[in-house]
């Protein structure tokens, strides 16, 4: 891989896994202290720093997999560390893809990754979903897909294919920059199955009797802080979500499947229509 010979080496560095929010940081020691929780979009850990290195956070949080829908598998951890995301991976005759990064990665997890053709494509919506990533591209080595308005915070990670708005790396799946949670928010599309991976675009509340059905919706600019997001960035939401076709809307927690393209600009109708907020409403007041 191009690049320049005395920063080849900081890929090499171990890897330490913030407890708090779960962010990835290579550094010649436990790091001092972690920029994700720093941000405003995220919280400082009231007892203090702790950082595990990669075998410590494989033996602390077990990481399970199912194939939720033909040919789409999850990964999460559980017990979990940090935010929790799960990771996903899309199976595809050109090639496999995923999507966003859970925690950290079990060795018999990335075996089965492995079994299903390994890794062609690498993506994720924001940093607060990148994880494992560094697990992915060590064992896989696939193309990394980030918006450059994210760069900053991918130190972990060798970025070899920046897009700016809107990019297909493989048939059919294709990432959309939405800006707005963060400035280089995207969402990924699977025009074939319906289903857009929103990331933190929007955020579900499911049904305790049934975890693909939500019963309400929300959109935020700080989840864990209940900031709204501004009229300017809810039109470039909507822009991006009137324009593709899905029945499905999956973030990194939940997997729903019976809100869709409909529901979605519903919500964004009615929150542009009014003060900014950042309150769950309910799916069946959007139909």
């Amino acid at each position: 891989m191009p690049g320049y010979l005395p920063f080849a080496g900081a890929l090499k560095l171990p890897s330490f896994v913030c407890d708090n929010c779960g962010f990835w940081q290579r550094h010649f020691a436990a790091p001092p202290s972690c920029p994700m929780c720093l941000d405003a979009r995220h919280v400082v850990p009231q007892d203090g720093w702790r950082f595990r290195d990669v075998a410590e956070a494989q033996g602390s949080f077990p990481c399970h997999w199912e194939e939720v829908e033909a040919g789409v598998w999850k990964f999460w951890n559980e017990p979990v560390t940090g935010i929790g995301p799960s990771a996903y991976l899309i199976v595809t005759p050109d090639g496999n893809m995923g999507f966003e990064g859970c925690p950290v990665f079990s060795e018999a997890a990335l075996d089965h990754i492995e079994s299903l053709g390994g890794m062609t494509m690498l993506s994720a919506s924001h940093p607060h979903s990148y994880g494992a990533l560094p697990q992915l591209q060590d064992r896989f080595d696939p193309e990394l897909c980030l918006p450059a308005a994210d760069f900053i915070w991918s130190a972990a990670l060798q970025v070899s294919w920046p897009y700016d708005d809107v990019l297909e790396p493989l048939p059919g799946l294709t990432l959309h920059r939405t800006a707005g949670h963060f400035d280089g928010h995207a969402v990924l599309h699977d025009r074939a199955r319906g289903i857009v991976f929103c990331g933190d675009a929007l955020k579900f509340e499911l049904n305790p009797d049934n975890p693909r059905e939500a019963l309400t919706i929300s959109a935020h600019k700080a989840f864990v802080r209940g900031v709204p997001l501004t009229q300017a960035e809810l039109t470039r939401y909507r822009d991006v979500f009137a324009a593709l076709d899905f029945h499905q809307t999956w973030t990194p927690f939940e997997q729903a499947a019976n809100v869709g393209r409909a529901e979605v600009l519903a919500l964004i109708d009615a929150m542009l229509a009014g003060r900014p907020h950042a309150y769950p409403v309910p799916v069946s007041d959007l139909r």
